[in-house]
């Protein structure tokens, strides 16, 4: 009895094993599939093409392999708004991980950020430290957190937003906005704050994106009311809870206008043209190298400090 019932078990664990490993051979051979369609007339044409040749309109960025698997396994996956979040959380180790001290001090370091020496040396934003030419703190200091608390109410509001303002705008204006406006918020907080004063965070950039979507939703009436009510909750609740725990707001408020500014300007992506497209796409990687080129420098910061 004991030994049917056994092999009961087993055999119905072999066949959702061979389920599960159907259902990710599908998900793989998705992935390969060459033809894609065209969201104005509908017809299958070659993944390769950028423009339909059947109706002749500009044809979306061609989703890779990798990437369409992802979206599968993770319904609103967003590259841009996982690879910021997972930098985020690398460097927020990094940090804790050089600061390490004894046990007491380590909990205190994870709850609430390291010593303002050690958010300096890797990237934090300083007035004065930018004014000797330290202009690489402006962009790396987005990517810096004081204590685990700040990383993850920062995660939550990016990984809501995030991948819904990527979706709307496409790869490269999400990242031009985001650091463009977090970039700006710290522009404002040096000019507002004493210049040794220290900060970092993400916030401004987040305040950014929700500027940039209240705008958009009233810009264009097919994004939906919704959409705008919950990016109002959300600019209410984070200068709120900014102004309860004594959080940059100054950087909030910066990247809260200069995102609602950036969206005033903003074309629907869906009417621009191939040079529009273009630009963007140069912009895209001019903010990608100078975003790399300073936590580089910020690495090198914290490293040789």
């Amino acid at each position: 009895m004991f030994r049917q019932r056994f092999n009961w078990k087993f055999q119905r664990i072999l066949r959702e094993l061979e389920e599960h490993l159907d259902t990710f051979q599908n998900l793989w051979r998705g992935t390969q599939v060459k033809n894609r369609m065209c969201s104005s007339c509908r017809a299958l044409v070659d993944s390769d093409e950028r423009v339909c040749p059947h109706c002749h309109e500009r044809l979306g960025r061609r989703i890779g392999g990798v990437e369409k698997l992802l979206q599968n396994l993770i319904p609103n996956f967003a590259p841009v708004s996982y690879i910021v979040l997972t930098i985020n959380f690398l460097w927020f180790v990094i940090i804790f991980v050089s600061q390490r001290e004894s046990t007491g001090q380590d909990l205190r370091m994870f709850l609430m950020g390291g010593s303002v020496k050690s958010i300096v040396q890797w990237g934090g934003d300083a007035a004065l430290l930018v004014s000797q030419g330290q202009w690489w703190r402006l962009v790396s200091a987005i990517f810096v957190h004081i204590g685990v608390i700040h990383l993850l109410f920062n995660s939550y509001a990016l990984i809501f937003i995030g991948p819904l303002i990527e979706e709307l705008l496409g790869r490269e204006r999400f990242l031009v906005i985001y650091v463009g406006t977090g970039v700006l918020g710290f522009v404002v907080s040096n000019v507002y704050y004493h210049p040794v004063h220290v900060t970092a965070g993400a916030s401004g950039a987040i305040f950014g994106l929700i500027g940039t979507g209240i705008i958009l939703s009233r810009k264009w009436a097919a994004w939906g009311s919704l959409l705008k009510e919950q990016l109002v909750h959300w600019a209410i609740y984070g200068l709120g809870y900014g102004l309860l725990v004594g959080a940059n707001n100054a950087a909030h408020i910066g990247g809260f206008l200069s995102g609602m500014g950036i969206a005033f300007l903003l074309r629907n992506p869906a009417l621009s043209t191939s040079r529009e497209e273009i630009s963007w796409r140069i912009l895209y990687w001019v903010v990608l190298l100078l975003t790399i080129a300073s936590l580089v420098l910020a690495c090198l910061s914290g490293i040789t400090a």
